[in-house]
């Protein structure tokens, strides 16, 4: 039972925390990366455009930066890049997946944010198995001999 709770253990937190990385993101609304997590890179990388670094990516982020400044909000900024640039800005949920997935695949973390990553899962693992351990105990408890 206790290996069954480890494993159950560490697919939520892995299921939570990339969740997390993949639908939400951590720059603020009206951010040139928060309105970029909703948009695809225009190029032929399947990557979210916050995720980009190339010419074409940055071209965007710059028209991005470029309407703020002009006092424009988000959903003005998302609505004149679907119009303008039409499927080529659409990002669907799998389209999003498949982009971080790539970044992750390709060797764009540092190392050091990746042993970071993995300690940081290792720990939430380790508590919540402690968590579901202990309230496996009180509801089924030890049988005695």
């Amino acid at each position: 039972m206790k290996p069954f709770l480890m494993a159950l253990s560490l697919v939520f937190v892995l299921s939570f925390m990339s969740g997390k990385y993949i639908f939400i993101s951590s720059a603020p609304e009206q951010s040139v990366m928060g309105i970029s997590h909703s948009l695809a890179c225009p190029c032929e990388c399947p990557m979210v455009l916050e995720d980009c670094h190339m010419s074409c990516g940055l071209s965007w982020k710059d028209q991005i930066g470029a309407q703020l400044m002009a006092g424009k909000t988000r959903t003005d900024i998302t609505g004149y890049f679907y119009k303008r640039y039409g499927e080529a800005a659409l990002l669907t949920p799998s389209q999003r997946v498949a982009g971080k997935w790539y970044q992750v695949t390709r060797g764009g973390y540092p190392m050091k944010d990746m042993v970071l990553f993995v300690a940081i899962v290792a720990v939430w693992a380790s508590i919540s198995y402690l968590v579901l351990v202990s309230i496996g105990e009180k509801i089924w408890p030890a049988r005695e001999k």
